[in-house]
């Protein structure tokens, strides 16, 4: 296609007239930031994170070996739907991979790594200071959410330093935070399957990895750290990109955030409501609802309102850059929703078949990259390209309904 018949490149002359700073691409800061003091603060943790995580399974391989094979391959297993999740909603687009890597990796183990002994040391302060049944009551409750949500707060605040320009939207923070949560939540929970294992009364060490599936990752994954963090993340992303409101508005509203997921962490931990569903498995399943349930309508709600918020800069960025060849009004209204995508999907795969719904499927997330690159470099080489791949792509979709 000559530059000439672009219509990507007529629609940016039609509207450069009109271009105003805040419309304007600002350019995308990478992960890899050697120059900046918070890269090596990142490193720095998370090598510290990464020696005392392995020298733990070690330990434990020693003793069981079986148990730590097997608890590795079932938590990485469990991971892979929820990285599938955000890989549905397009959240790939927002970051590159070395950033979703990095964010999992300081969750997994430089979070860790730091909350271990500061948890012991919670937990024996309050010991003395109260009483050894008070801290077996309680103190899951105050050293979890107290250190936990701090040091995995800690490291969006550290991403954030290190790719300052990444962060355009409150969801672009709020995925990261997830991501945080979930490196947190995978360890931790390997962590537990070792530990219970050695110290599991039989020999067996399969059934003690069963056991913390169940609970930890069955009962209680939903809604555990992944969403604590997101919503925490919540109010750094309303800090940093509500620039236009009053500082003491955007501190509030972040505060708020980190006060909510320390809530929900503490509402989770306490032993509130434990009798509830009596002994058992039913009664621990009954449990994980109550409690589980309303943490996870809280999450469900902010990550709504970032991802409207989400939906309405995409359009907002491909009304500016993007000509009806491109994008017709009607795929503009749908793109910003992960339920109209899926449902055109299935409209066109019970119209014209299978073929026609995949090749639909990478149309959408052309376009889904086409506003990207839009949104970060402008109307420039990289966006002639993308738009190059949605007009090939279209005309495959033609093809394939005819």
């Amino acid at each position: 296609m000559s530059a000439s018949h672009n219509p990507l490149t007529a629609h940016r002359k039609l509207k450069a007239g009109s271009l105003v700073d805040a419309q304007a691409p600002i350019g995308v800061d990478g992960f890899f930031q050697p120059r900046r003091a918070a890269f090596w603060l990142f490193v720095f943790f998370l090598v510290n994170g990464v020696f005392s995580m392995v020298s733990n399974f070690y330990v434990g391989y020693r003793v069981v070996p079986t148990a730590v094979v097997l608890a590795t391959l079932v938590w990485s297993l469990y991971a892979l739907p929820f990285l599938l999740f955000f890989r549905s909603l397009d959240l790939f687009e927002q970051h590159p991979p070395l950033g979703f890597a990095m964010a999992f990796a300081w969750g997994g183990f430089a979070a860790c790594y730091l909350a271990i002994p500061v948890n012991s040391a919670v937990q024996s302060l309050s010991a003395k200071l109260i009483g050894p049944e008070f801290t077996k009551d309680w103190g899951p409750a105050l050293a979890g959410p107290i250190n936990e949500e701090i040091l995995k707060l800690l490291g969006v605040i550290v991403l954030v330093m290190i790719a300052r320009t990444q962060f355009r939207t409150i969801l672009s923070v709020v995925v990261l935070g997830a991501m945080i949560g979930l490196g947190f939540q995978i360890v931790e929970d390997l962590l537990y399957s070792v530990n219970t294992a050695i110290q599991f009364p039989y020999t067996n060490q399969v059934l003690p990895v069963g056991l913390m599936f169940l609970v930890r990752g069955v009962f209680s994954g939903i809604w555990s750290h992944a969403l604590y963090t997101s919503v925490a993340a919540f109010g750094i992303g309303y800090f940093i990109t509500r620039r236009h409101k009053p500082l003491i508005q955007r501190t509030a509203v972040a505060v708020g955030a980190f006060a909510l997921a320390w809530f929900l962490h503490f509402f989770w931990n306490s032993p509130w409501l434990q009798n509830i569903g009596g002994d058992g498995v039913g009664g621990i399943l009954v449990l994980s609802l109550v409690k589980g349930i309303p943490v996870f309508a809280v999450g469900y709600l902010l990550w709504k309102f970032a991802g409207r918020e989400e939906g309405s800069q995409l359009r907002t960025v491909a009304d500016y850059y993007l000509d009806d060849d491109l994008m017709t009004p009607e795929e503009r209204d749908s793109l910003t929703s992960l339920r109209e995508r899926r449902l055109l999907r299935k409209h066109m795969k019970k119209a014209h078949g299978r073929k026609a719904a995949r090749t639909l499927h990478r149309l959408q997330r052309a376009q889904l990259h086409l506003i990207r690159v839009c949104e970060e470099n402008g109307a420039g080489v990289p966006a002639a390209r993308a738009a190059q791949d949605v007009t090939a792509l279209r005309t495959d979709l033609t093809e394939a309904t005819a």
